[in-house]
C-alpha cells in the first residue's frame, strides 16, 4: 500500500506536466469559412510619400599636398659627391684633372645634397560622407468608394491601386 501511494505521489506531477505539454503544443482544429464574395476593385491614388531608409555611408578621399621633408640629404651628398668626382675625373689632363675632379665632387655633393628634398608629397585625405539610402517604401493615401485611406507598398504605386474585396463567413 505504501509503494502504490509513493509511486502514485511520484507519478502526479508527470501526468499534469504531460497534459499540459499536449494542450500547448496540439494545434487548434482549422475553422472553416465559406467565401462569399472575393473582388479584385480599383482606388484612386491621392498621394504617396517615399519612406526614407537607412543612411548609407561612404568615404570621398582627396589629394592633399603634404609638408616639405629634411632641408639636407647626408647620404645624397656622399654618392653625389663620389659620383661628381668620378665624372670630374675623366676631364683634362695633369693639375687641369685634379681641379676637374675636386669641382666634379663638389658640384655632385651640392646636387645630392639636395635630392630628395624640397619635393611636396601627395597624400590622401579622406572624410565619410552620409547619404540618404533608398526608400524602405512608400506610405499611399487612397480614395476607396468614398473614404480615404492609407496603406504602404514596397514601390511606388501608379495612378490608380489595386484593392481585393473579400468577405468570408466563419
Amino acid at each position: 500500500m505504501k509503494r502504490t501511494l509513493l509511486a502514485a505521489a511520484l507519478l502526479l506531477p508527470l501526468a499534469t506536466m504531460a497534459q499540459q505539454y499536449r494542450e500547448r503544443y496540439t494545434p487548434p482544429p482549422p475553422q472553416t469559412s465559406s467565401v462569399i464574395q472575393d473582388a479584385t476593385e480599383y482606388a484612386r491614388v491621392l498621394d504617396y510619400k517615399p519612406i526614407p531608409g537607412p543612411d548609407l555611408a561612404r568615404q570621398v578621399c582627396q589629394p592633399v599636398a603634404a609638408a616639405q621633408g629634411p632641408d639636407h640629404n647626408p647620404a645624397g651628398a656622399v654618392i653625389g659627391g663620389l659620383t661628381g668626382a668620378l665624372v670630374g675625373s675623366r676631364f683634362g689632363s695633369g693639375h687641369g684633372k685634379d681641379a676637374a675632379t675636386i669641382a666634379g665632387a663638389i658640384g655632385g655633393a651640392m646636387v645630392g645634397d639636395r635630392m630628395g628634398t624640397g619635393g611636396q608629397t601627395v597624400q590622401q585625405q579622406c572624410n565619410t560622407v552620409y547619404e540618404p539610402g533608398p526608400p524602405t517604401g512608400y506610405q499611399v493615401t487612397y480614395d476607396y468608394k468614398g473614404r480615404l485611406l492609407t496603406t504602404t507598398t514596397s514601390s511606388p504605386p501608379g495612378e490608380y491601386l489595386r484593392v481585393r474585396n473579400r468577405i468570408t463567413v466563419e
